[in-house]
C-alpha cells in the first residue's frame, strides 16, 4: 500500500510540474502526517532558541534512481556510481536485508516518501535548534545556505525526517546542492522566513534570524566529522516514544522497550548528523562499550555496560543504547534502527549516583571506534572515492534535568 501511496506522489508531481513554468511542490500524504503539529514530551536542549550547528552531511546520494534489494548487482554499481558505498554483510538466518543495510543512498521514492516531493542525486545537510520545530512551519524556503565560494541557495526539500517521533523533532533536514567533495561546501545557514520553535510551556517562537556557521567539510583531511550538541539526563519516560504509524518501523525502541523495568534515567545525546560505525550499519544496542565513557563527579569512569559502579556510595549502573531500533535476539548486519540526530544512554541505579553524571566522552580512538555520518565508507568503500571523515574526540557536558526535565508537549 506504502509504494501505492509513493508511486501516485510521483505521478501527481510530475504532472504538477508540467502544468507551468513556475515550480510546483507535490506533497506526499505520508509527508503531511509529519507536517501535524504534535509534540508530546519533546527535548528543550537550552532556555534559548538557538540554531545549535547546521552543516553539509554528505553529497549526492539522496534520490538515487533504480536501488532495488531484487537486484544487488546493478543496484551497487547505481550506488557507488553515485558516489555512495555497498556494505558486504552477513545476517542470521532468517533475518532479511534492507536497502538500509547494504548502503546508506536513499531512492526518489524514498526521498517522496519522507520529504513530499522526490529529487536525484541531491545532498544532505542536518539542522539542529535547541528548540523543537513546528512541524507544520517547516518548509525548504526557509532557509538560506551560503556555499564556500560565496553563492547562496534555497535548498529543494525540508523535513523533520528521520527525526518523526514525537519526542523530538527539533532537526530540520535539508536536501538540495550544496557543493562538492572538493572546495564547495555550506559555510553558514540561515533561517529567513517562517519556521517557528516550540519552547517551554508552548511558547512559540520565530527562527528567522538565527544561524550557524558550518564547522568546514566533512569530506575534508581532518574534517570534524559527526559531533555531539547536546547531552541530557532525565527520569526514564516512553512518553511520545512514538511516530506517525508508516514511520514506525524501528518502534518501540525506548529504554523501557529494550530493558524493561530496570530502565530508570535516560542520557539522551544530541547529535550534528547520523551515527554510524562507518557510513552504513546500525548502531546496536549492546555497543556502549565501543563508543562511549562517562564522566561521574567524585566517581570512577564508567566504561562497561551490565556492571554496576558506585558512586559516592551508591550504585550506578549502564544497561545498554536504546532509541536506535527495536529490541532483537541477535544483531547483525540486517539490524534495522531509526538513524535519527539522537542516542538514549540507559541507566539503572540511584538517582543520588545519577546526579553526578558531569559529561558523556566519546574517545573514538584506542579502543574507541569513532562514529561516521551517511557519507561514510561503509566495510567495502569504492577504491579512489572520498569518503565523510569520521568523528572525533569530544566531551560533551550533561544537563542533569531529573527534576525538571525540559520537555513540552504541545499540538494544534
Amino acid at each position: 500500500m506504502l509504494r501505492g501511496i509513493v508511486a501516485l506522489t510521483l505521478v501527481l508531481f510530475a504532472v504538477l510540474a508540467g502544468t507551468s513554468g513556475a515550480r510546483v511542490q507535490a506533497q506526499s500524504p505520508t509527508y503531511r502526517l509529519l507536517l501535524k503539529d504534535v509534540l508530546i514530551n519533546a527535548d528543550i536542549w537550552d532556555k534559548k532558541p538557538k540554531m545549535l550547528a547546521a552543516g553539509l552531511g554528505f553529497t549526492s546520494i539522496i534520490g538515487v534512481a533504480g536501488l532495488t534489494t531484487d537486484d544487488p548487482f546493478d543496484s551497487e554499481n547505481l550506488a557507488r556510481q553515485a558516489g555512495g558505498t555497498w556494505n558486504r554483510i552477513a545476517c542470521v538466518a532468517g533475518n532479511t536485508p534492507k536497502l538500509s543495510a547494504y548502503t546508506s543512498a536513499s531512492t526518489p521514492q524514498q526521498v517522496a516518501f519522507a520529504y513530499g516531493s522526490p529529487t536525484t542525486n541531491a545532498d544532505g545537510l542536518p539542522v539542529e535548534f535547541s528548540w523543537p520545530v513546528q512541524p507544520s512551519t517547516v518548509a525548504p524556503t526557509d532557509f538560506r545556505v551560503t556555499l564556500s565560494n560565496g553563492t547562496t541557495v534555497t535548498p529543494l526539500l525540508a523535513s523533520i525526517y528521520p527525526n518523526e517521533e514525537y519526542n523530538e523533532r527539533s532537526v530540520v533536514v535539508l536536501f538540495g546542492k550544496f557543493g562538492d567533495r572538493e572546495s564547495v561546501y555550506p559555510v553558514k545557514t540561515s533561517v529567513v522566513r517562517r519556521l517557528q520553535l516550540v519552547g517551554l510551556n508552548g511558547t512559540i517562537k520565530s527562527a528567522a534570524g538565527l544561524s550557524a556557521k558550518s564547522t568546514g567539510s566533512p569530506y575534508a583531511a581532518g574534517s570534524t566529522g559527526p559531533r555531539l550538541v547536546g547531552a541530557k539526563l532525565t527520569r526514564m519516560s516512553t512518553k511520545g516514544d512514538s511516530a506517525p504509524k508508516p514511520f514506525a518501523t524501528a518502534l518501540p525502541n525506548s529504554g523501557v522497550a529494550l530493558y524493561g523495568k530496570q530502565a530508570k534515567f535516560r542520557l539522551r545525546i544530541y547529535t550534528t548528523g547520523g551515527f554510524s560505525p562507518d557510513g552504513v550499519r546500525a548502531v546496536f544496542p549492546t555497543e556502549f562499550a565501543r563508543y562511549f565513557r562517562l564522566h561521574v563527579r567524585g566517581g570512577p569512569v564508567i566504561a562497561k555496560a551490565d556492571r554496576t559502579y558506585k558512586i559516592a556510595g551508591k550504585p550506578l549502573r549502564v544497561l545498554g543504547l536504546a532509541d536506535l531500533g527495536k529490541k532483537a535476539k541477535t544483531y547483525d548486519d540486517c539490524y534495522t534502527e531509526d538513524k535519527d540526530n539522537y542516542i538514549d544512554i540507559v541507566l539503572s541505579g540511584s538517582p543520588l549516583a545519577a546526579r553526578r553524571i558531569t559529561s558523556v566522552e566519546i574517545p573514538a580512538s584506542g579502543a574507541y571506534s569513532p562514529f561516521y555520518n551517511p557519507g561514510g565508507p561503509g566495510n567495502a568503500p569504492t577504491p579512489g572515492v572520498k569518503y565523510t571523515s569520521p568523528g572525533p574526540h569530544q566531551v560533551q557536558k550533561v544537563m542533569v534535568a531529573l527534576d525538571n526535565p525540559m520537555t513540552v508537549t504541545w499540538h494544534r
